[in-house]
């Protein structure tokens, strides 16, 4: 005999496990989450952790703005360590243009309660000198920004997911088909057959395309080559304490790792990968060729040992913004637009929201739906790493 669900979540990393905790938290019934591996494997855990409310739409803004305080009230609810560091931000502007679009930005993020404001590079030579200032035109810069550490979110959310009665959390537990059941559907998995009313699809960038396709459902999610490394050392003091910055045109932010630093970088020429797998090669040839660019722009880090390096896939979407929908009656999609760690618990409690009462009451229409894409989008997150243009 099937068991029976409110809700089957599809996919154990950070958007699935939130959205199960904000359901549970609202009293919403029996819950499943089902991960084909481990909760949090996948991008959760390859993830560099960059937190930041200084998004490029207000869609943007809001979520990362609401994650930061989710991630440390959960750490308080539990008695745990939250995982997050707020260290401030700096998004550095190249261009004239970016630097326009910049100080344009700055409103926005106020009237979203964000405290933000423009550094010139006199000042900012004062106040971050690792940055090499003569580069750049300026930045916008919010002292409350930070990172998390992935594995420690990756912990809180499991647990506190785990202590909730009302959640089963099935891993290793590969959903092979969904198929529609009356008024529900008949989701068969590699442990047994779960019945439901309601289905979310939260698997990331490796299976969120192919499971909308099990009920003809067109996800436009893909997964993308995403590098890290990390230094054991740095010439800053005091070590492990200053703030994030991102060189939006070259594609590369730095944050403290330890006691030395991390670097995050995506290839512009970069295309969709296919391949499924989690694992996938580091691009040692890309990392030649940028390492002169970010030597120039963070001096400290040239020539210091590298301690780790990887790539991470992560998702993307065309425009960079969120889906929080539900095209078919009781199947809904969440996917991040690429920044899953960023923007996970509040992607969680807004799709709690539409699961819940059938409506988002504080995010714009046109940023989130489905439906933006297949007309002509006016949105897009503009403070976004290079993803593939598809």
């Amino acid at each position: 005999m099937a068991a029976t669900y409110e809700i089957v979540i599809v996919g154990g990393g950070n958007l699935g496990l939130w959205t199960a905790y904000h359901l549970a938290r609202r009293g919403f019934g029996r819950i499943a989450v089902c991960e084909r591996y481990w909760a949090g494997f996948g991008a959760t855990s390859r993830s560099a952790g960059m937190i930041r409310a200084q998004g490029g739409s207000e869609t943007a803004v809001k979520l990362g703005h609401w994650s930061l305080e989710l991630y440390q009230r959960l750490g308080q609810e539990l008695g745990l360590g939250s995982g997050f560091f707020e260290t401030g931000y700096y998004i550095l502007a190249s261009t004239e243009e970016e630097e326009k679009a910049f100080r344009e930005l700055l409103e926005l993020r106020r009237r979203c309660g964000v405290e933000n404001e423009w550094v010139d590079p006199d000042e900012g030579k004062r106040r971050f000198p690792m940055v090499d200032w003569d580069r750049f035109r300026g930045a916008v810069y919010t002292p409350h920004d930070g990172y998390v550490h992935p594995p420690i979110v990756a912990r809180n959310i499991t647990y506190a997911v785990h202590r909730e009665e009302a959640i089963d959390l099935f891993e290793e537990c590969t959903v092979e088909r969904i198929e529609p059941a009356g008024s529900g559907y008949r989701v068969h998995t590699t442990r047994g057959v779960l019945e439901t009313g309601r289905v979310l699809n939260a698997a990331g960038p490796r299976g969120a395309r192919d499971l909308g396709a099990m009920l003809d459902v067109q996800v436009p999610v893909s997964a993308a080559r995403h590098q890290i490394i990390t230094f054991a050392e740095v010439d800053q003091q005091p070590p492990g304490r200053f703030p994030l910055s991102f060189a939006l045109s070259e594609g590369i932010y730095v944050r403290p790792e330890e006691q030395g630093a991390l670097l995050g970088m995506s290839n512009p020429e970069e295309r969709a990968d296919r391949s499924g797998r989690y694992q996938i090669a580091y691009d040692w040839e890309y990392h030649e060729r940028a390492r002169p660019v970010w030597e120039a722009i963070w001096p400290s880090l040239a020539g210091k040992p590298i301690s780790r390096a990887w790539a991470a896939s992560i998702d993307y979407t065309p425009d960079h913004l969120p889906i929080i929908d539900e095209p078919r009656d009781g199947f809904f999609v969440l996917a991040a637009g690429g920044h899953g760690m960023m923007w996970g618990p509040a992607l969680g409690m807004v799709m709690a929201e539409l699961i819940d009462e059938g409506t988002v009451a504080g995010l714009p229409d046109e940023e989130i739906r489905l439906a933006r894409f297949s007309g002509e989008r006016k949105s897009r997150d503009s403070i976004a790493l290079p993803f593939p243009e598809e």
